[in-house]
């Protein structure tokens, strides 16, 4: 798809020109429409009057680029826009020049200084409020991805607030390269992710759940209208459990429990035996 632009005066033969649009006006139009630009520079306080792209436009920016299926690194960010619309996109007078790094870089910065996991909170809180979602179920799981290069994973200590990208249990196997683990909460009804925290490669998702649980389940609660938390055996620990006292919550017990191996033996000792039918096990729930 591309969009024609005019350009030219009244004294002068008009010219046109040809920009890509593609897929990147419906992403454009779903951004503004959700008010996530809108959120942000409300949220973020900042210099308005030196900057010639705002922070929400800036993230706007990334986001396109990042949907864009042939996307670029942070500093070719000008050379995707190249044949874009940028104006219709961003906004007026934005051209691909202020799409640097720099700018990009110093929103990146903002966000950081901010909190990410509680902007994306409030952000989150926004879309499905004007979606019109009922965020009843909420589905807490953990992801790593692997990531090349040097990284911080010498350092005994990162500093706070900083993860550290270093090796750990690896979903995606590949256990001998570093990696980082991401931690989402996604409401049930269109899978939007309600909570989204990024976390050190070999981060426990025992300790990880028990940390979101007592940190966030009541922002959620208020926020979003979360009623029933659902994990998989991670949860089922004594200290989160707790935490989950006056929460629903639906999970499955660990096999490493006494109790729960001697049911399993009681119902169907051939399945407990059976290495090809150890997925089954996987079934079983357990109610709070």
């Amino acid at each position: 798809m591309a969009v024609h632009i005019e350009t030219g005066s009244m004294a002068s033969p008009r010219h046109y020109s040809s920009q890509v649009l593609n897929h990147l006006g419906l992403v454009a139009g779903m951004y503004d429409e959700l008010g996530l630009g809108e959120l942000i520079d409300q949220v973020l306080v900042q210099d308005e009057d030196s900057r010639n792209v705002s922070l929400g436009q800036a993230v706007k920016a990334m986001v396109l680029n990042g949907l864009g299926f042939t996307q670029r690194a942070l500093y070719l960010t000008p050379l995707f826009f190249k044949d874009k619309p940028v104006e219709r996109l961003l906004g007026p007078g934005i051209t691909t020049e202020h799409l640097n790094d720099d700018v990009l870089g110093r929103a990146l910065d903002w966000i950081y200084a901010d909190d990410p996991t509680r902007l994306y909170a409030q952000l989150a809180a926004r879309a499905v409020q004007r979606l019109g979602l009922a965020c009843r179920f909420g589905h807490l799981d953990a992801s790593s991805f692997h990531a090349d290069g040097q990284y911080n994973s010498a350092l005994e200590e990162e500093p706070a607030g900083v993860i550290q990208i270093t090796r750990g249990y690896s979903r995606d196997h590949r256990p001998e390269l570093n990696q980082v683990v991401l931690q989402l909460l996604c409401e049930r009804q269109a899978g939007i992710p309600l909570l989204m925290e990024a976390l050190s490669g070999n981060s426990s998702d025992k300790t990880a759940f028990r940390e979101t649980v007592s940190t966030y389940m009541e922002q959620l609660q208020g926020a979003v209208g979360l009623e029933i938390l659902i994990a998989d055996s991670a949860l089922y620990t004594r200290e989160t459990l707790q935490e989950l006292s006056a929460q629903a919550w639906i999970s499955r017990v660990p096999e490493t429990l006494t109790l729960a191996r001697e049911l399993i033996h009681a119902v169907a000792p051939a399945l407990m035996d059976d290495p090809t039918q150890a997925a089954w096990r996987t079934l079983g729930t357990s109610y709070g």
